[in-house]
């Protein structure tokens, strides 16, 4: 490949190939007719790229630092850099690598020695700026090409960079995936948030909006997407001309390019975007088009798939498409502005490592999203959540940004609120209406990251870039996203959408901080004549960490409530304040019918007493927050415990059954209620639960307390009753939906003999129940639990993985593969893997690998396990050194140890002495790990109503 890029690059500089001795020389003649064309700028580059070639090709010699932009960094650029304009050249081969030709044109208003490129990029080709060649030993350091003061000047500027680069394999930067199926080759690209500088030189930061016009060549079979629309598309033999008029040399024309019939596709320049949000998906994808008439007010739209995954997709494009609209229609409706860009594609792609990316006109998405078996209903939620939330960054994020990541939430919060709105109030979107059941399942994660040592205020102190990585978390999205259900209800529909109509009109293409979104909706607040002042809000809500604790008191006399508060204290690791919320509170009668007190408001203090309830009959049980409006820990009182564990059946209204289950099992979480307890009553409710995603996750809750606080000793014990229910209702269960998930968690809660028995039955005779069908990742999860168990031959094991293997030939199948075979009850193999996991130089795929960890760590493999305890704490802090975020975080759950003792407790705790300060992402690990085996350490964990002694009770590792 390093011959390849010689000879295109030395090919810029005439028709003969000026390769050093050691690579072959040639003469390509039609790049000689191409370069005869007379052109000034063409005849100066080639002067400069012939100047430039003298230096040697430089690879950063400290490619493998960990080097972030600061915030300091990205301030001083952005104070002289303005008007930057790209043009990208890539030509995309197959194989592991790509050449990239960029030229950057940008206004400095001060020459200045802190400007510098972003590159994480394998080799520097030869720079030049304004036309001086630039030696690559001189600039190109510490993933950065650094442009000295003396070879700047004020106003405009030109730097040139040709490059040589390795595709990604861990799903950031320009990511290349094979398909296992049919040897295809795909790439896409993920840039948020400092990833754009891996696939090429830039100024990598929101504020730093620039243009990107976009050159590919690649394989005659493969599409390519970028963020705009195409506008040539030719045999890179016929590209002469289009070469000339771009101001690129015609010499990229590579004779062997051409006999292999590479194509050359132009795309327009995008308006000016953040360099997050650039984008390049290329490969022999599929695709669909939607029919929609331009005169009906949609974008054009497509949706790409690997060609092997096309029938999956297939069933459900149409609704793909429905819902896109559906979203486009009430956004414009609600922001007072058109979709902002040319085009909404929207794109699967393989290994990807999030649930979707907002680029500009071309959305990307996991392929968790791909439906090889009928979905459930929850999931097709999920997925039309994640549809419209991407969709709403055209507006928010894309269209107007923030300035800097500590604003992150202005994206994210936004989004994930806004597109809940869409779902249950947007025309044309009534399947899906059930979506604030759904956001409530999704604050969990925001009520447990509130809680740890690391919890952060909304809008957070981002120093770098890497702490930028770390606050993609449940604050960023589902605290903030609930503060603005809060908000909205407070100041209505109407007022919040005006708001939103100034903010877009005052700030489409620019970037904002959170006073300019605040601002925005005091001004409409002001029109609509209230009075109600948003800085407090904002200092109680996004300027502070923490999560408060409600619990109501009734002081009743004679059948009627002579007092009713609410005290509000502040929870573990937050702030010691109170806030003001905003709620509704429902009183229970003795059939559980409801009396609702809208509207409700909670005083910042720690208590409050709410008059207007004052002489109503006694409740039989009390529930704060009913409609989820408040972001709190809704404590139960005394009364409403025993009430809701008999009778929670009965609740009529689904959020409210949910959210009662969420204050029962956090009971659990907090020590004041027995593990056990809450499994029988899971055994006993969730029998008789209809609503899906109450269901889940009151199973979900289950799978927590047996894995998490329940002694291993104890597992079986615990998890047998959980499977016999469901088993039980499996059988009488008439729901085709629900049987998927009956059948999901048989497979999660069996861990006995007998019960593996069962479920290898079904893998050979089916379940003999009616529409209850195993899906292949059903399957592949029933042969890891066999493959795991010592118990089953060799023999067998391989038998069942190579029959399924043989029917499914897709990545997924590679996958489980590596994960049976990683759990093996082998010492040898276990050896064997662990020295594959540090080896720096493995070239797998980091998601093959990941797969394979979670197969090591066994439950039941204790004795094989037990030594790669020790060997964890030696190595931990040389893969955060040495390997990837991605690998590092992986690396670290996956293989922590399972056991939660004194002991283990110990060796996090002095692993956090010796973690260096600029270490920040393990520190983070690693204090949410101590924070976390505490708090199972200290809870009523199995017994009632005192604590088990945990010195004789060896605990499983929390999450």
């Amino acid at each position: 490949k390093q011959k390849t890029a010689y000879e295109i690059l030395s090919g810029l500089v005439g028709s003969e190939m000026c390769i050093r001795d050691r690579y072959q020389r040639r003469v390509h003649g039609d790049s000689q007719i191409l370069m005869e064309v007379k052109n000034p700028l063409l005849d100066n580059q080639a002067k400069v790229i012939k100047e430039a070639l003298k230096y040697e090709p430089f690879p950063d010699p400290q490619t493998k630092e960990k080097i972030y932009l600061t915030h300091t960094e990205a301030i001083d650029r952005a104070k002289v850099i303005s008007n930057v304009k790209y043009l990208l050249a890539m030509i995309l081969h197959k194989g592991d690598e790509y050449i990239g030709y960029m030229t950057a044109d940008f206004e400095l208003s001060d020459t200045s020695d802190k400007i510098f490129f972003d590159f994480q990029g394998s080799q520097l080709l030869f720079c030049s700026c304004n036309d001086t060649p630039i030696p690559g030993n001189e600039i190109f350091l510490k993933r950065r090409v650094q442009l000295p003061k003396k070879y700047q000047k004020v106003g405009h500027n030109k730097v040139v960079i040709a490059y040589r680069n390795e595709y990604a394999t861990n799903g950031n930067g320009l990511h290349h995936f094979v398909d296992p199926e049919d040897k295809e080759e795909y790439l896409y690209s993920n840039f948020e948030p400092f990833s754009a500088n891996k696939m090429m030189p830039c100024f990598d930061q929101p504020n730093l909006k620039a243009t990107l016009k976009l050159i590919t060549v690649t394989p005659n079979n493969w599409v390519v997407i970028g963020n705009e629309l195409e506008l040539a598309t030719l045999l890179l033999a016929n590209a002469g001309e289009k070469l000339k008029e771009l101001g690129i040399p015609a010499a990229l024309i590579n004779k062997e390019l051409e006999d292999n019939k590479f194509v050359f596709r132009e795309f327009a320049a995008t308006p000016a975007i953040s360099t997050y949000l650039f984008a390049c998906i290329a490969g022999p994808y599929d695709f669909f088009i939607s029919n929609r008439k331009p005169g009906e007010g949609y974008p054009p739209m497509r949706i790409f798939i690997r060609k092997s995954l096309k029938k999956y997709v297939e069933p459900y494009a149409e609704e793909f498409f429905n819902i896109t609209e559906c979203g486009v229609k009430f956004y414009e409706q609600s922001f007072g502005r058109k979709f902002p860009f040319s085009k909404h594609d929207q794109i699967y792609c393989p290994e990807f490592n999030v649930g979707a990316m907002e680029n500009v006109g071309a959305v990307t998405y996991t392929e968790h999203y791909v439906f090889k078996d009928p979905p459930t209903e929850e999931r097709k939620i999920r997925f039309s959540e994640t549809i419209l939330h991407e969709l709403s960054h055209m507006w928010f994020g894309d269209l107007v940004t923030m300035n800097w990541w500590n604003d992150l939430w202005l994206n994210e919060s936004f989004a994930t609120f806004i597109s809940n709105l869409c779902m249950s109030i947007g025309v044309g979107l009534y399947k899906y209406q059930t979506s604030w059941t759904q956001f409530h399942k999704g604050k969990g994660w925001a009520y447990r990251e509130d809680q740890e040592p690391t919890t952060h205020p909304i809008t957070a102190t981002v120093e770098n870039t890497e702490d930028a990585e770390n606050i993609f978390d449940g604050i960023t999205y589902m605290k903030g996203a609930s503060s603005l259900k809060q908000l909205y209800y407070l100041i209505s529909h109407d007022t919040f959408c005006d708001g939103l109509k100034e903010y877009f009109k005052t700030f489409e293409w620019k970037n904002t901080e959170l006073k300019d979104f605040i601002g925005s909706l005091q001004n409409a607040l002001k029109r609509a004549g209230s009075t109600i002042d948003l800085d407090a809000w904002v200092k109680q809500w996004l300027c502070t960490k923490g999560l408060n604790e409600l619990r109501p008191e009734i002081i009743s006399k004679d059948g009627l409530i002579t007092e009713f508060r609410v005290h509000q204290e502040a929870a573990v690791n937050g702030d010691p304040i109170c806030r003001m919320h905003m709620l509704d509170i429902a009183l229970y009668d003795k059939n559980f019918l409801a009396t609702t007190v809208k509207r409700v408001l909670i005083e910042p203090k720690p208590i409050t007493v709410i008059d207007i309830l004052k002489g109503k009959p006694t409740p039989v049980a009390t529930y704060l927050n009913v409609n989820d409006f408040a972001f709190s820990k809704i404590q139960l009182d005394a009364p409403s415990i025993p009430a809701f564990q008999q009778e929670l059946n009965k609740i009529n209204e689904n959020l409210t059954r949910l959210m009662i289950w969420r204050s029962l099992w956090d009971m659990v979480r907090d020590g004041k209620a027995s593990t056990k307890d809450f499994l029988g009553l899971v055994v006993k409710q969730a029998a008789l639960e209809q609503v899906e995603p109450i269901f889940t996750s009151a199973l979900g809750f289950a799978i927590a307390a047996t894995t998490w606080y329940v002694p291993i000793e104890f597992h079986k014990t615990e998890n047998t009753p959980l499977f016999e229910m469901v088993i039980k209702r499996l059988k009488i269960e008439t729901s085709e939906n629900m049987k998927k998930h009956l059948v999901n968690h048989a497979i999660a809660f069996a861990c006995t003999h007998e019960h593996k028995l069962l479920l290898l039955q079904w893998l050979k005779e089916g379940t003999q129940i009616k529409d209850a069908i195993l899906s292949q990742t059903n399957k592949y999860s029933i042969i890891g639990k066999i493959y795991e168990d010592k118990d089953f031959p060799l023999e067998e094991k391989a038998k069942l993985l190579q029959q399924e293997l043989d029917k499914d030939k897709s990545d997924e199948g590679l996958r489980a593969k590596k994960a049976c075979e990683a759990a093996l009850p082998n010492a040898e193999n276990k050896a064997k893997l662990w020295n594959w996991f540090l080896d720096e130089n493995v070239k797998e795929n980091e998601h093959m690998i990941f797969s394979a960890m979670a197969g090591f760590m066994s439950w039941e493999q204790e004795d094989l396990t037990k030594p790669y305890q020790e060997k964890y704490f030696d190595v931990i802090v040389k893969i955060f050194e040495k390997r990837t975020r991605s690998y590092a975080e992986e690396f670290f759950y996956l293989m922590k140890p399972h056991d939660n003792t004194p002991e283990i407790l110990a060796k996090f705790e002095n692993l956090l002495k010796v973690v260096k300060s600029e270490e920040k992402t393990l520190k983070k690990c690693v204090m949410e790990e101590v924070e976390d085996i505490k708090r199972v350490m200290s809870c009523l964990l199995y017994t009632s109503p005192s604590p088990r002694d945990l010195s004789t009770s060896r605990m499983p590792s929390s999450a």
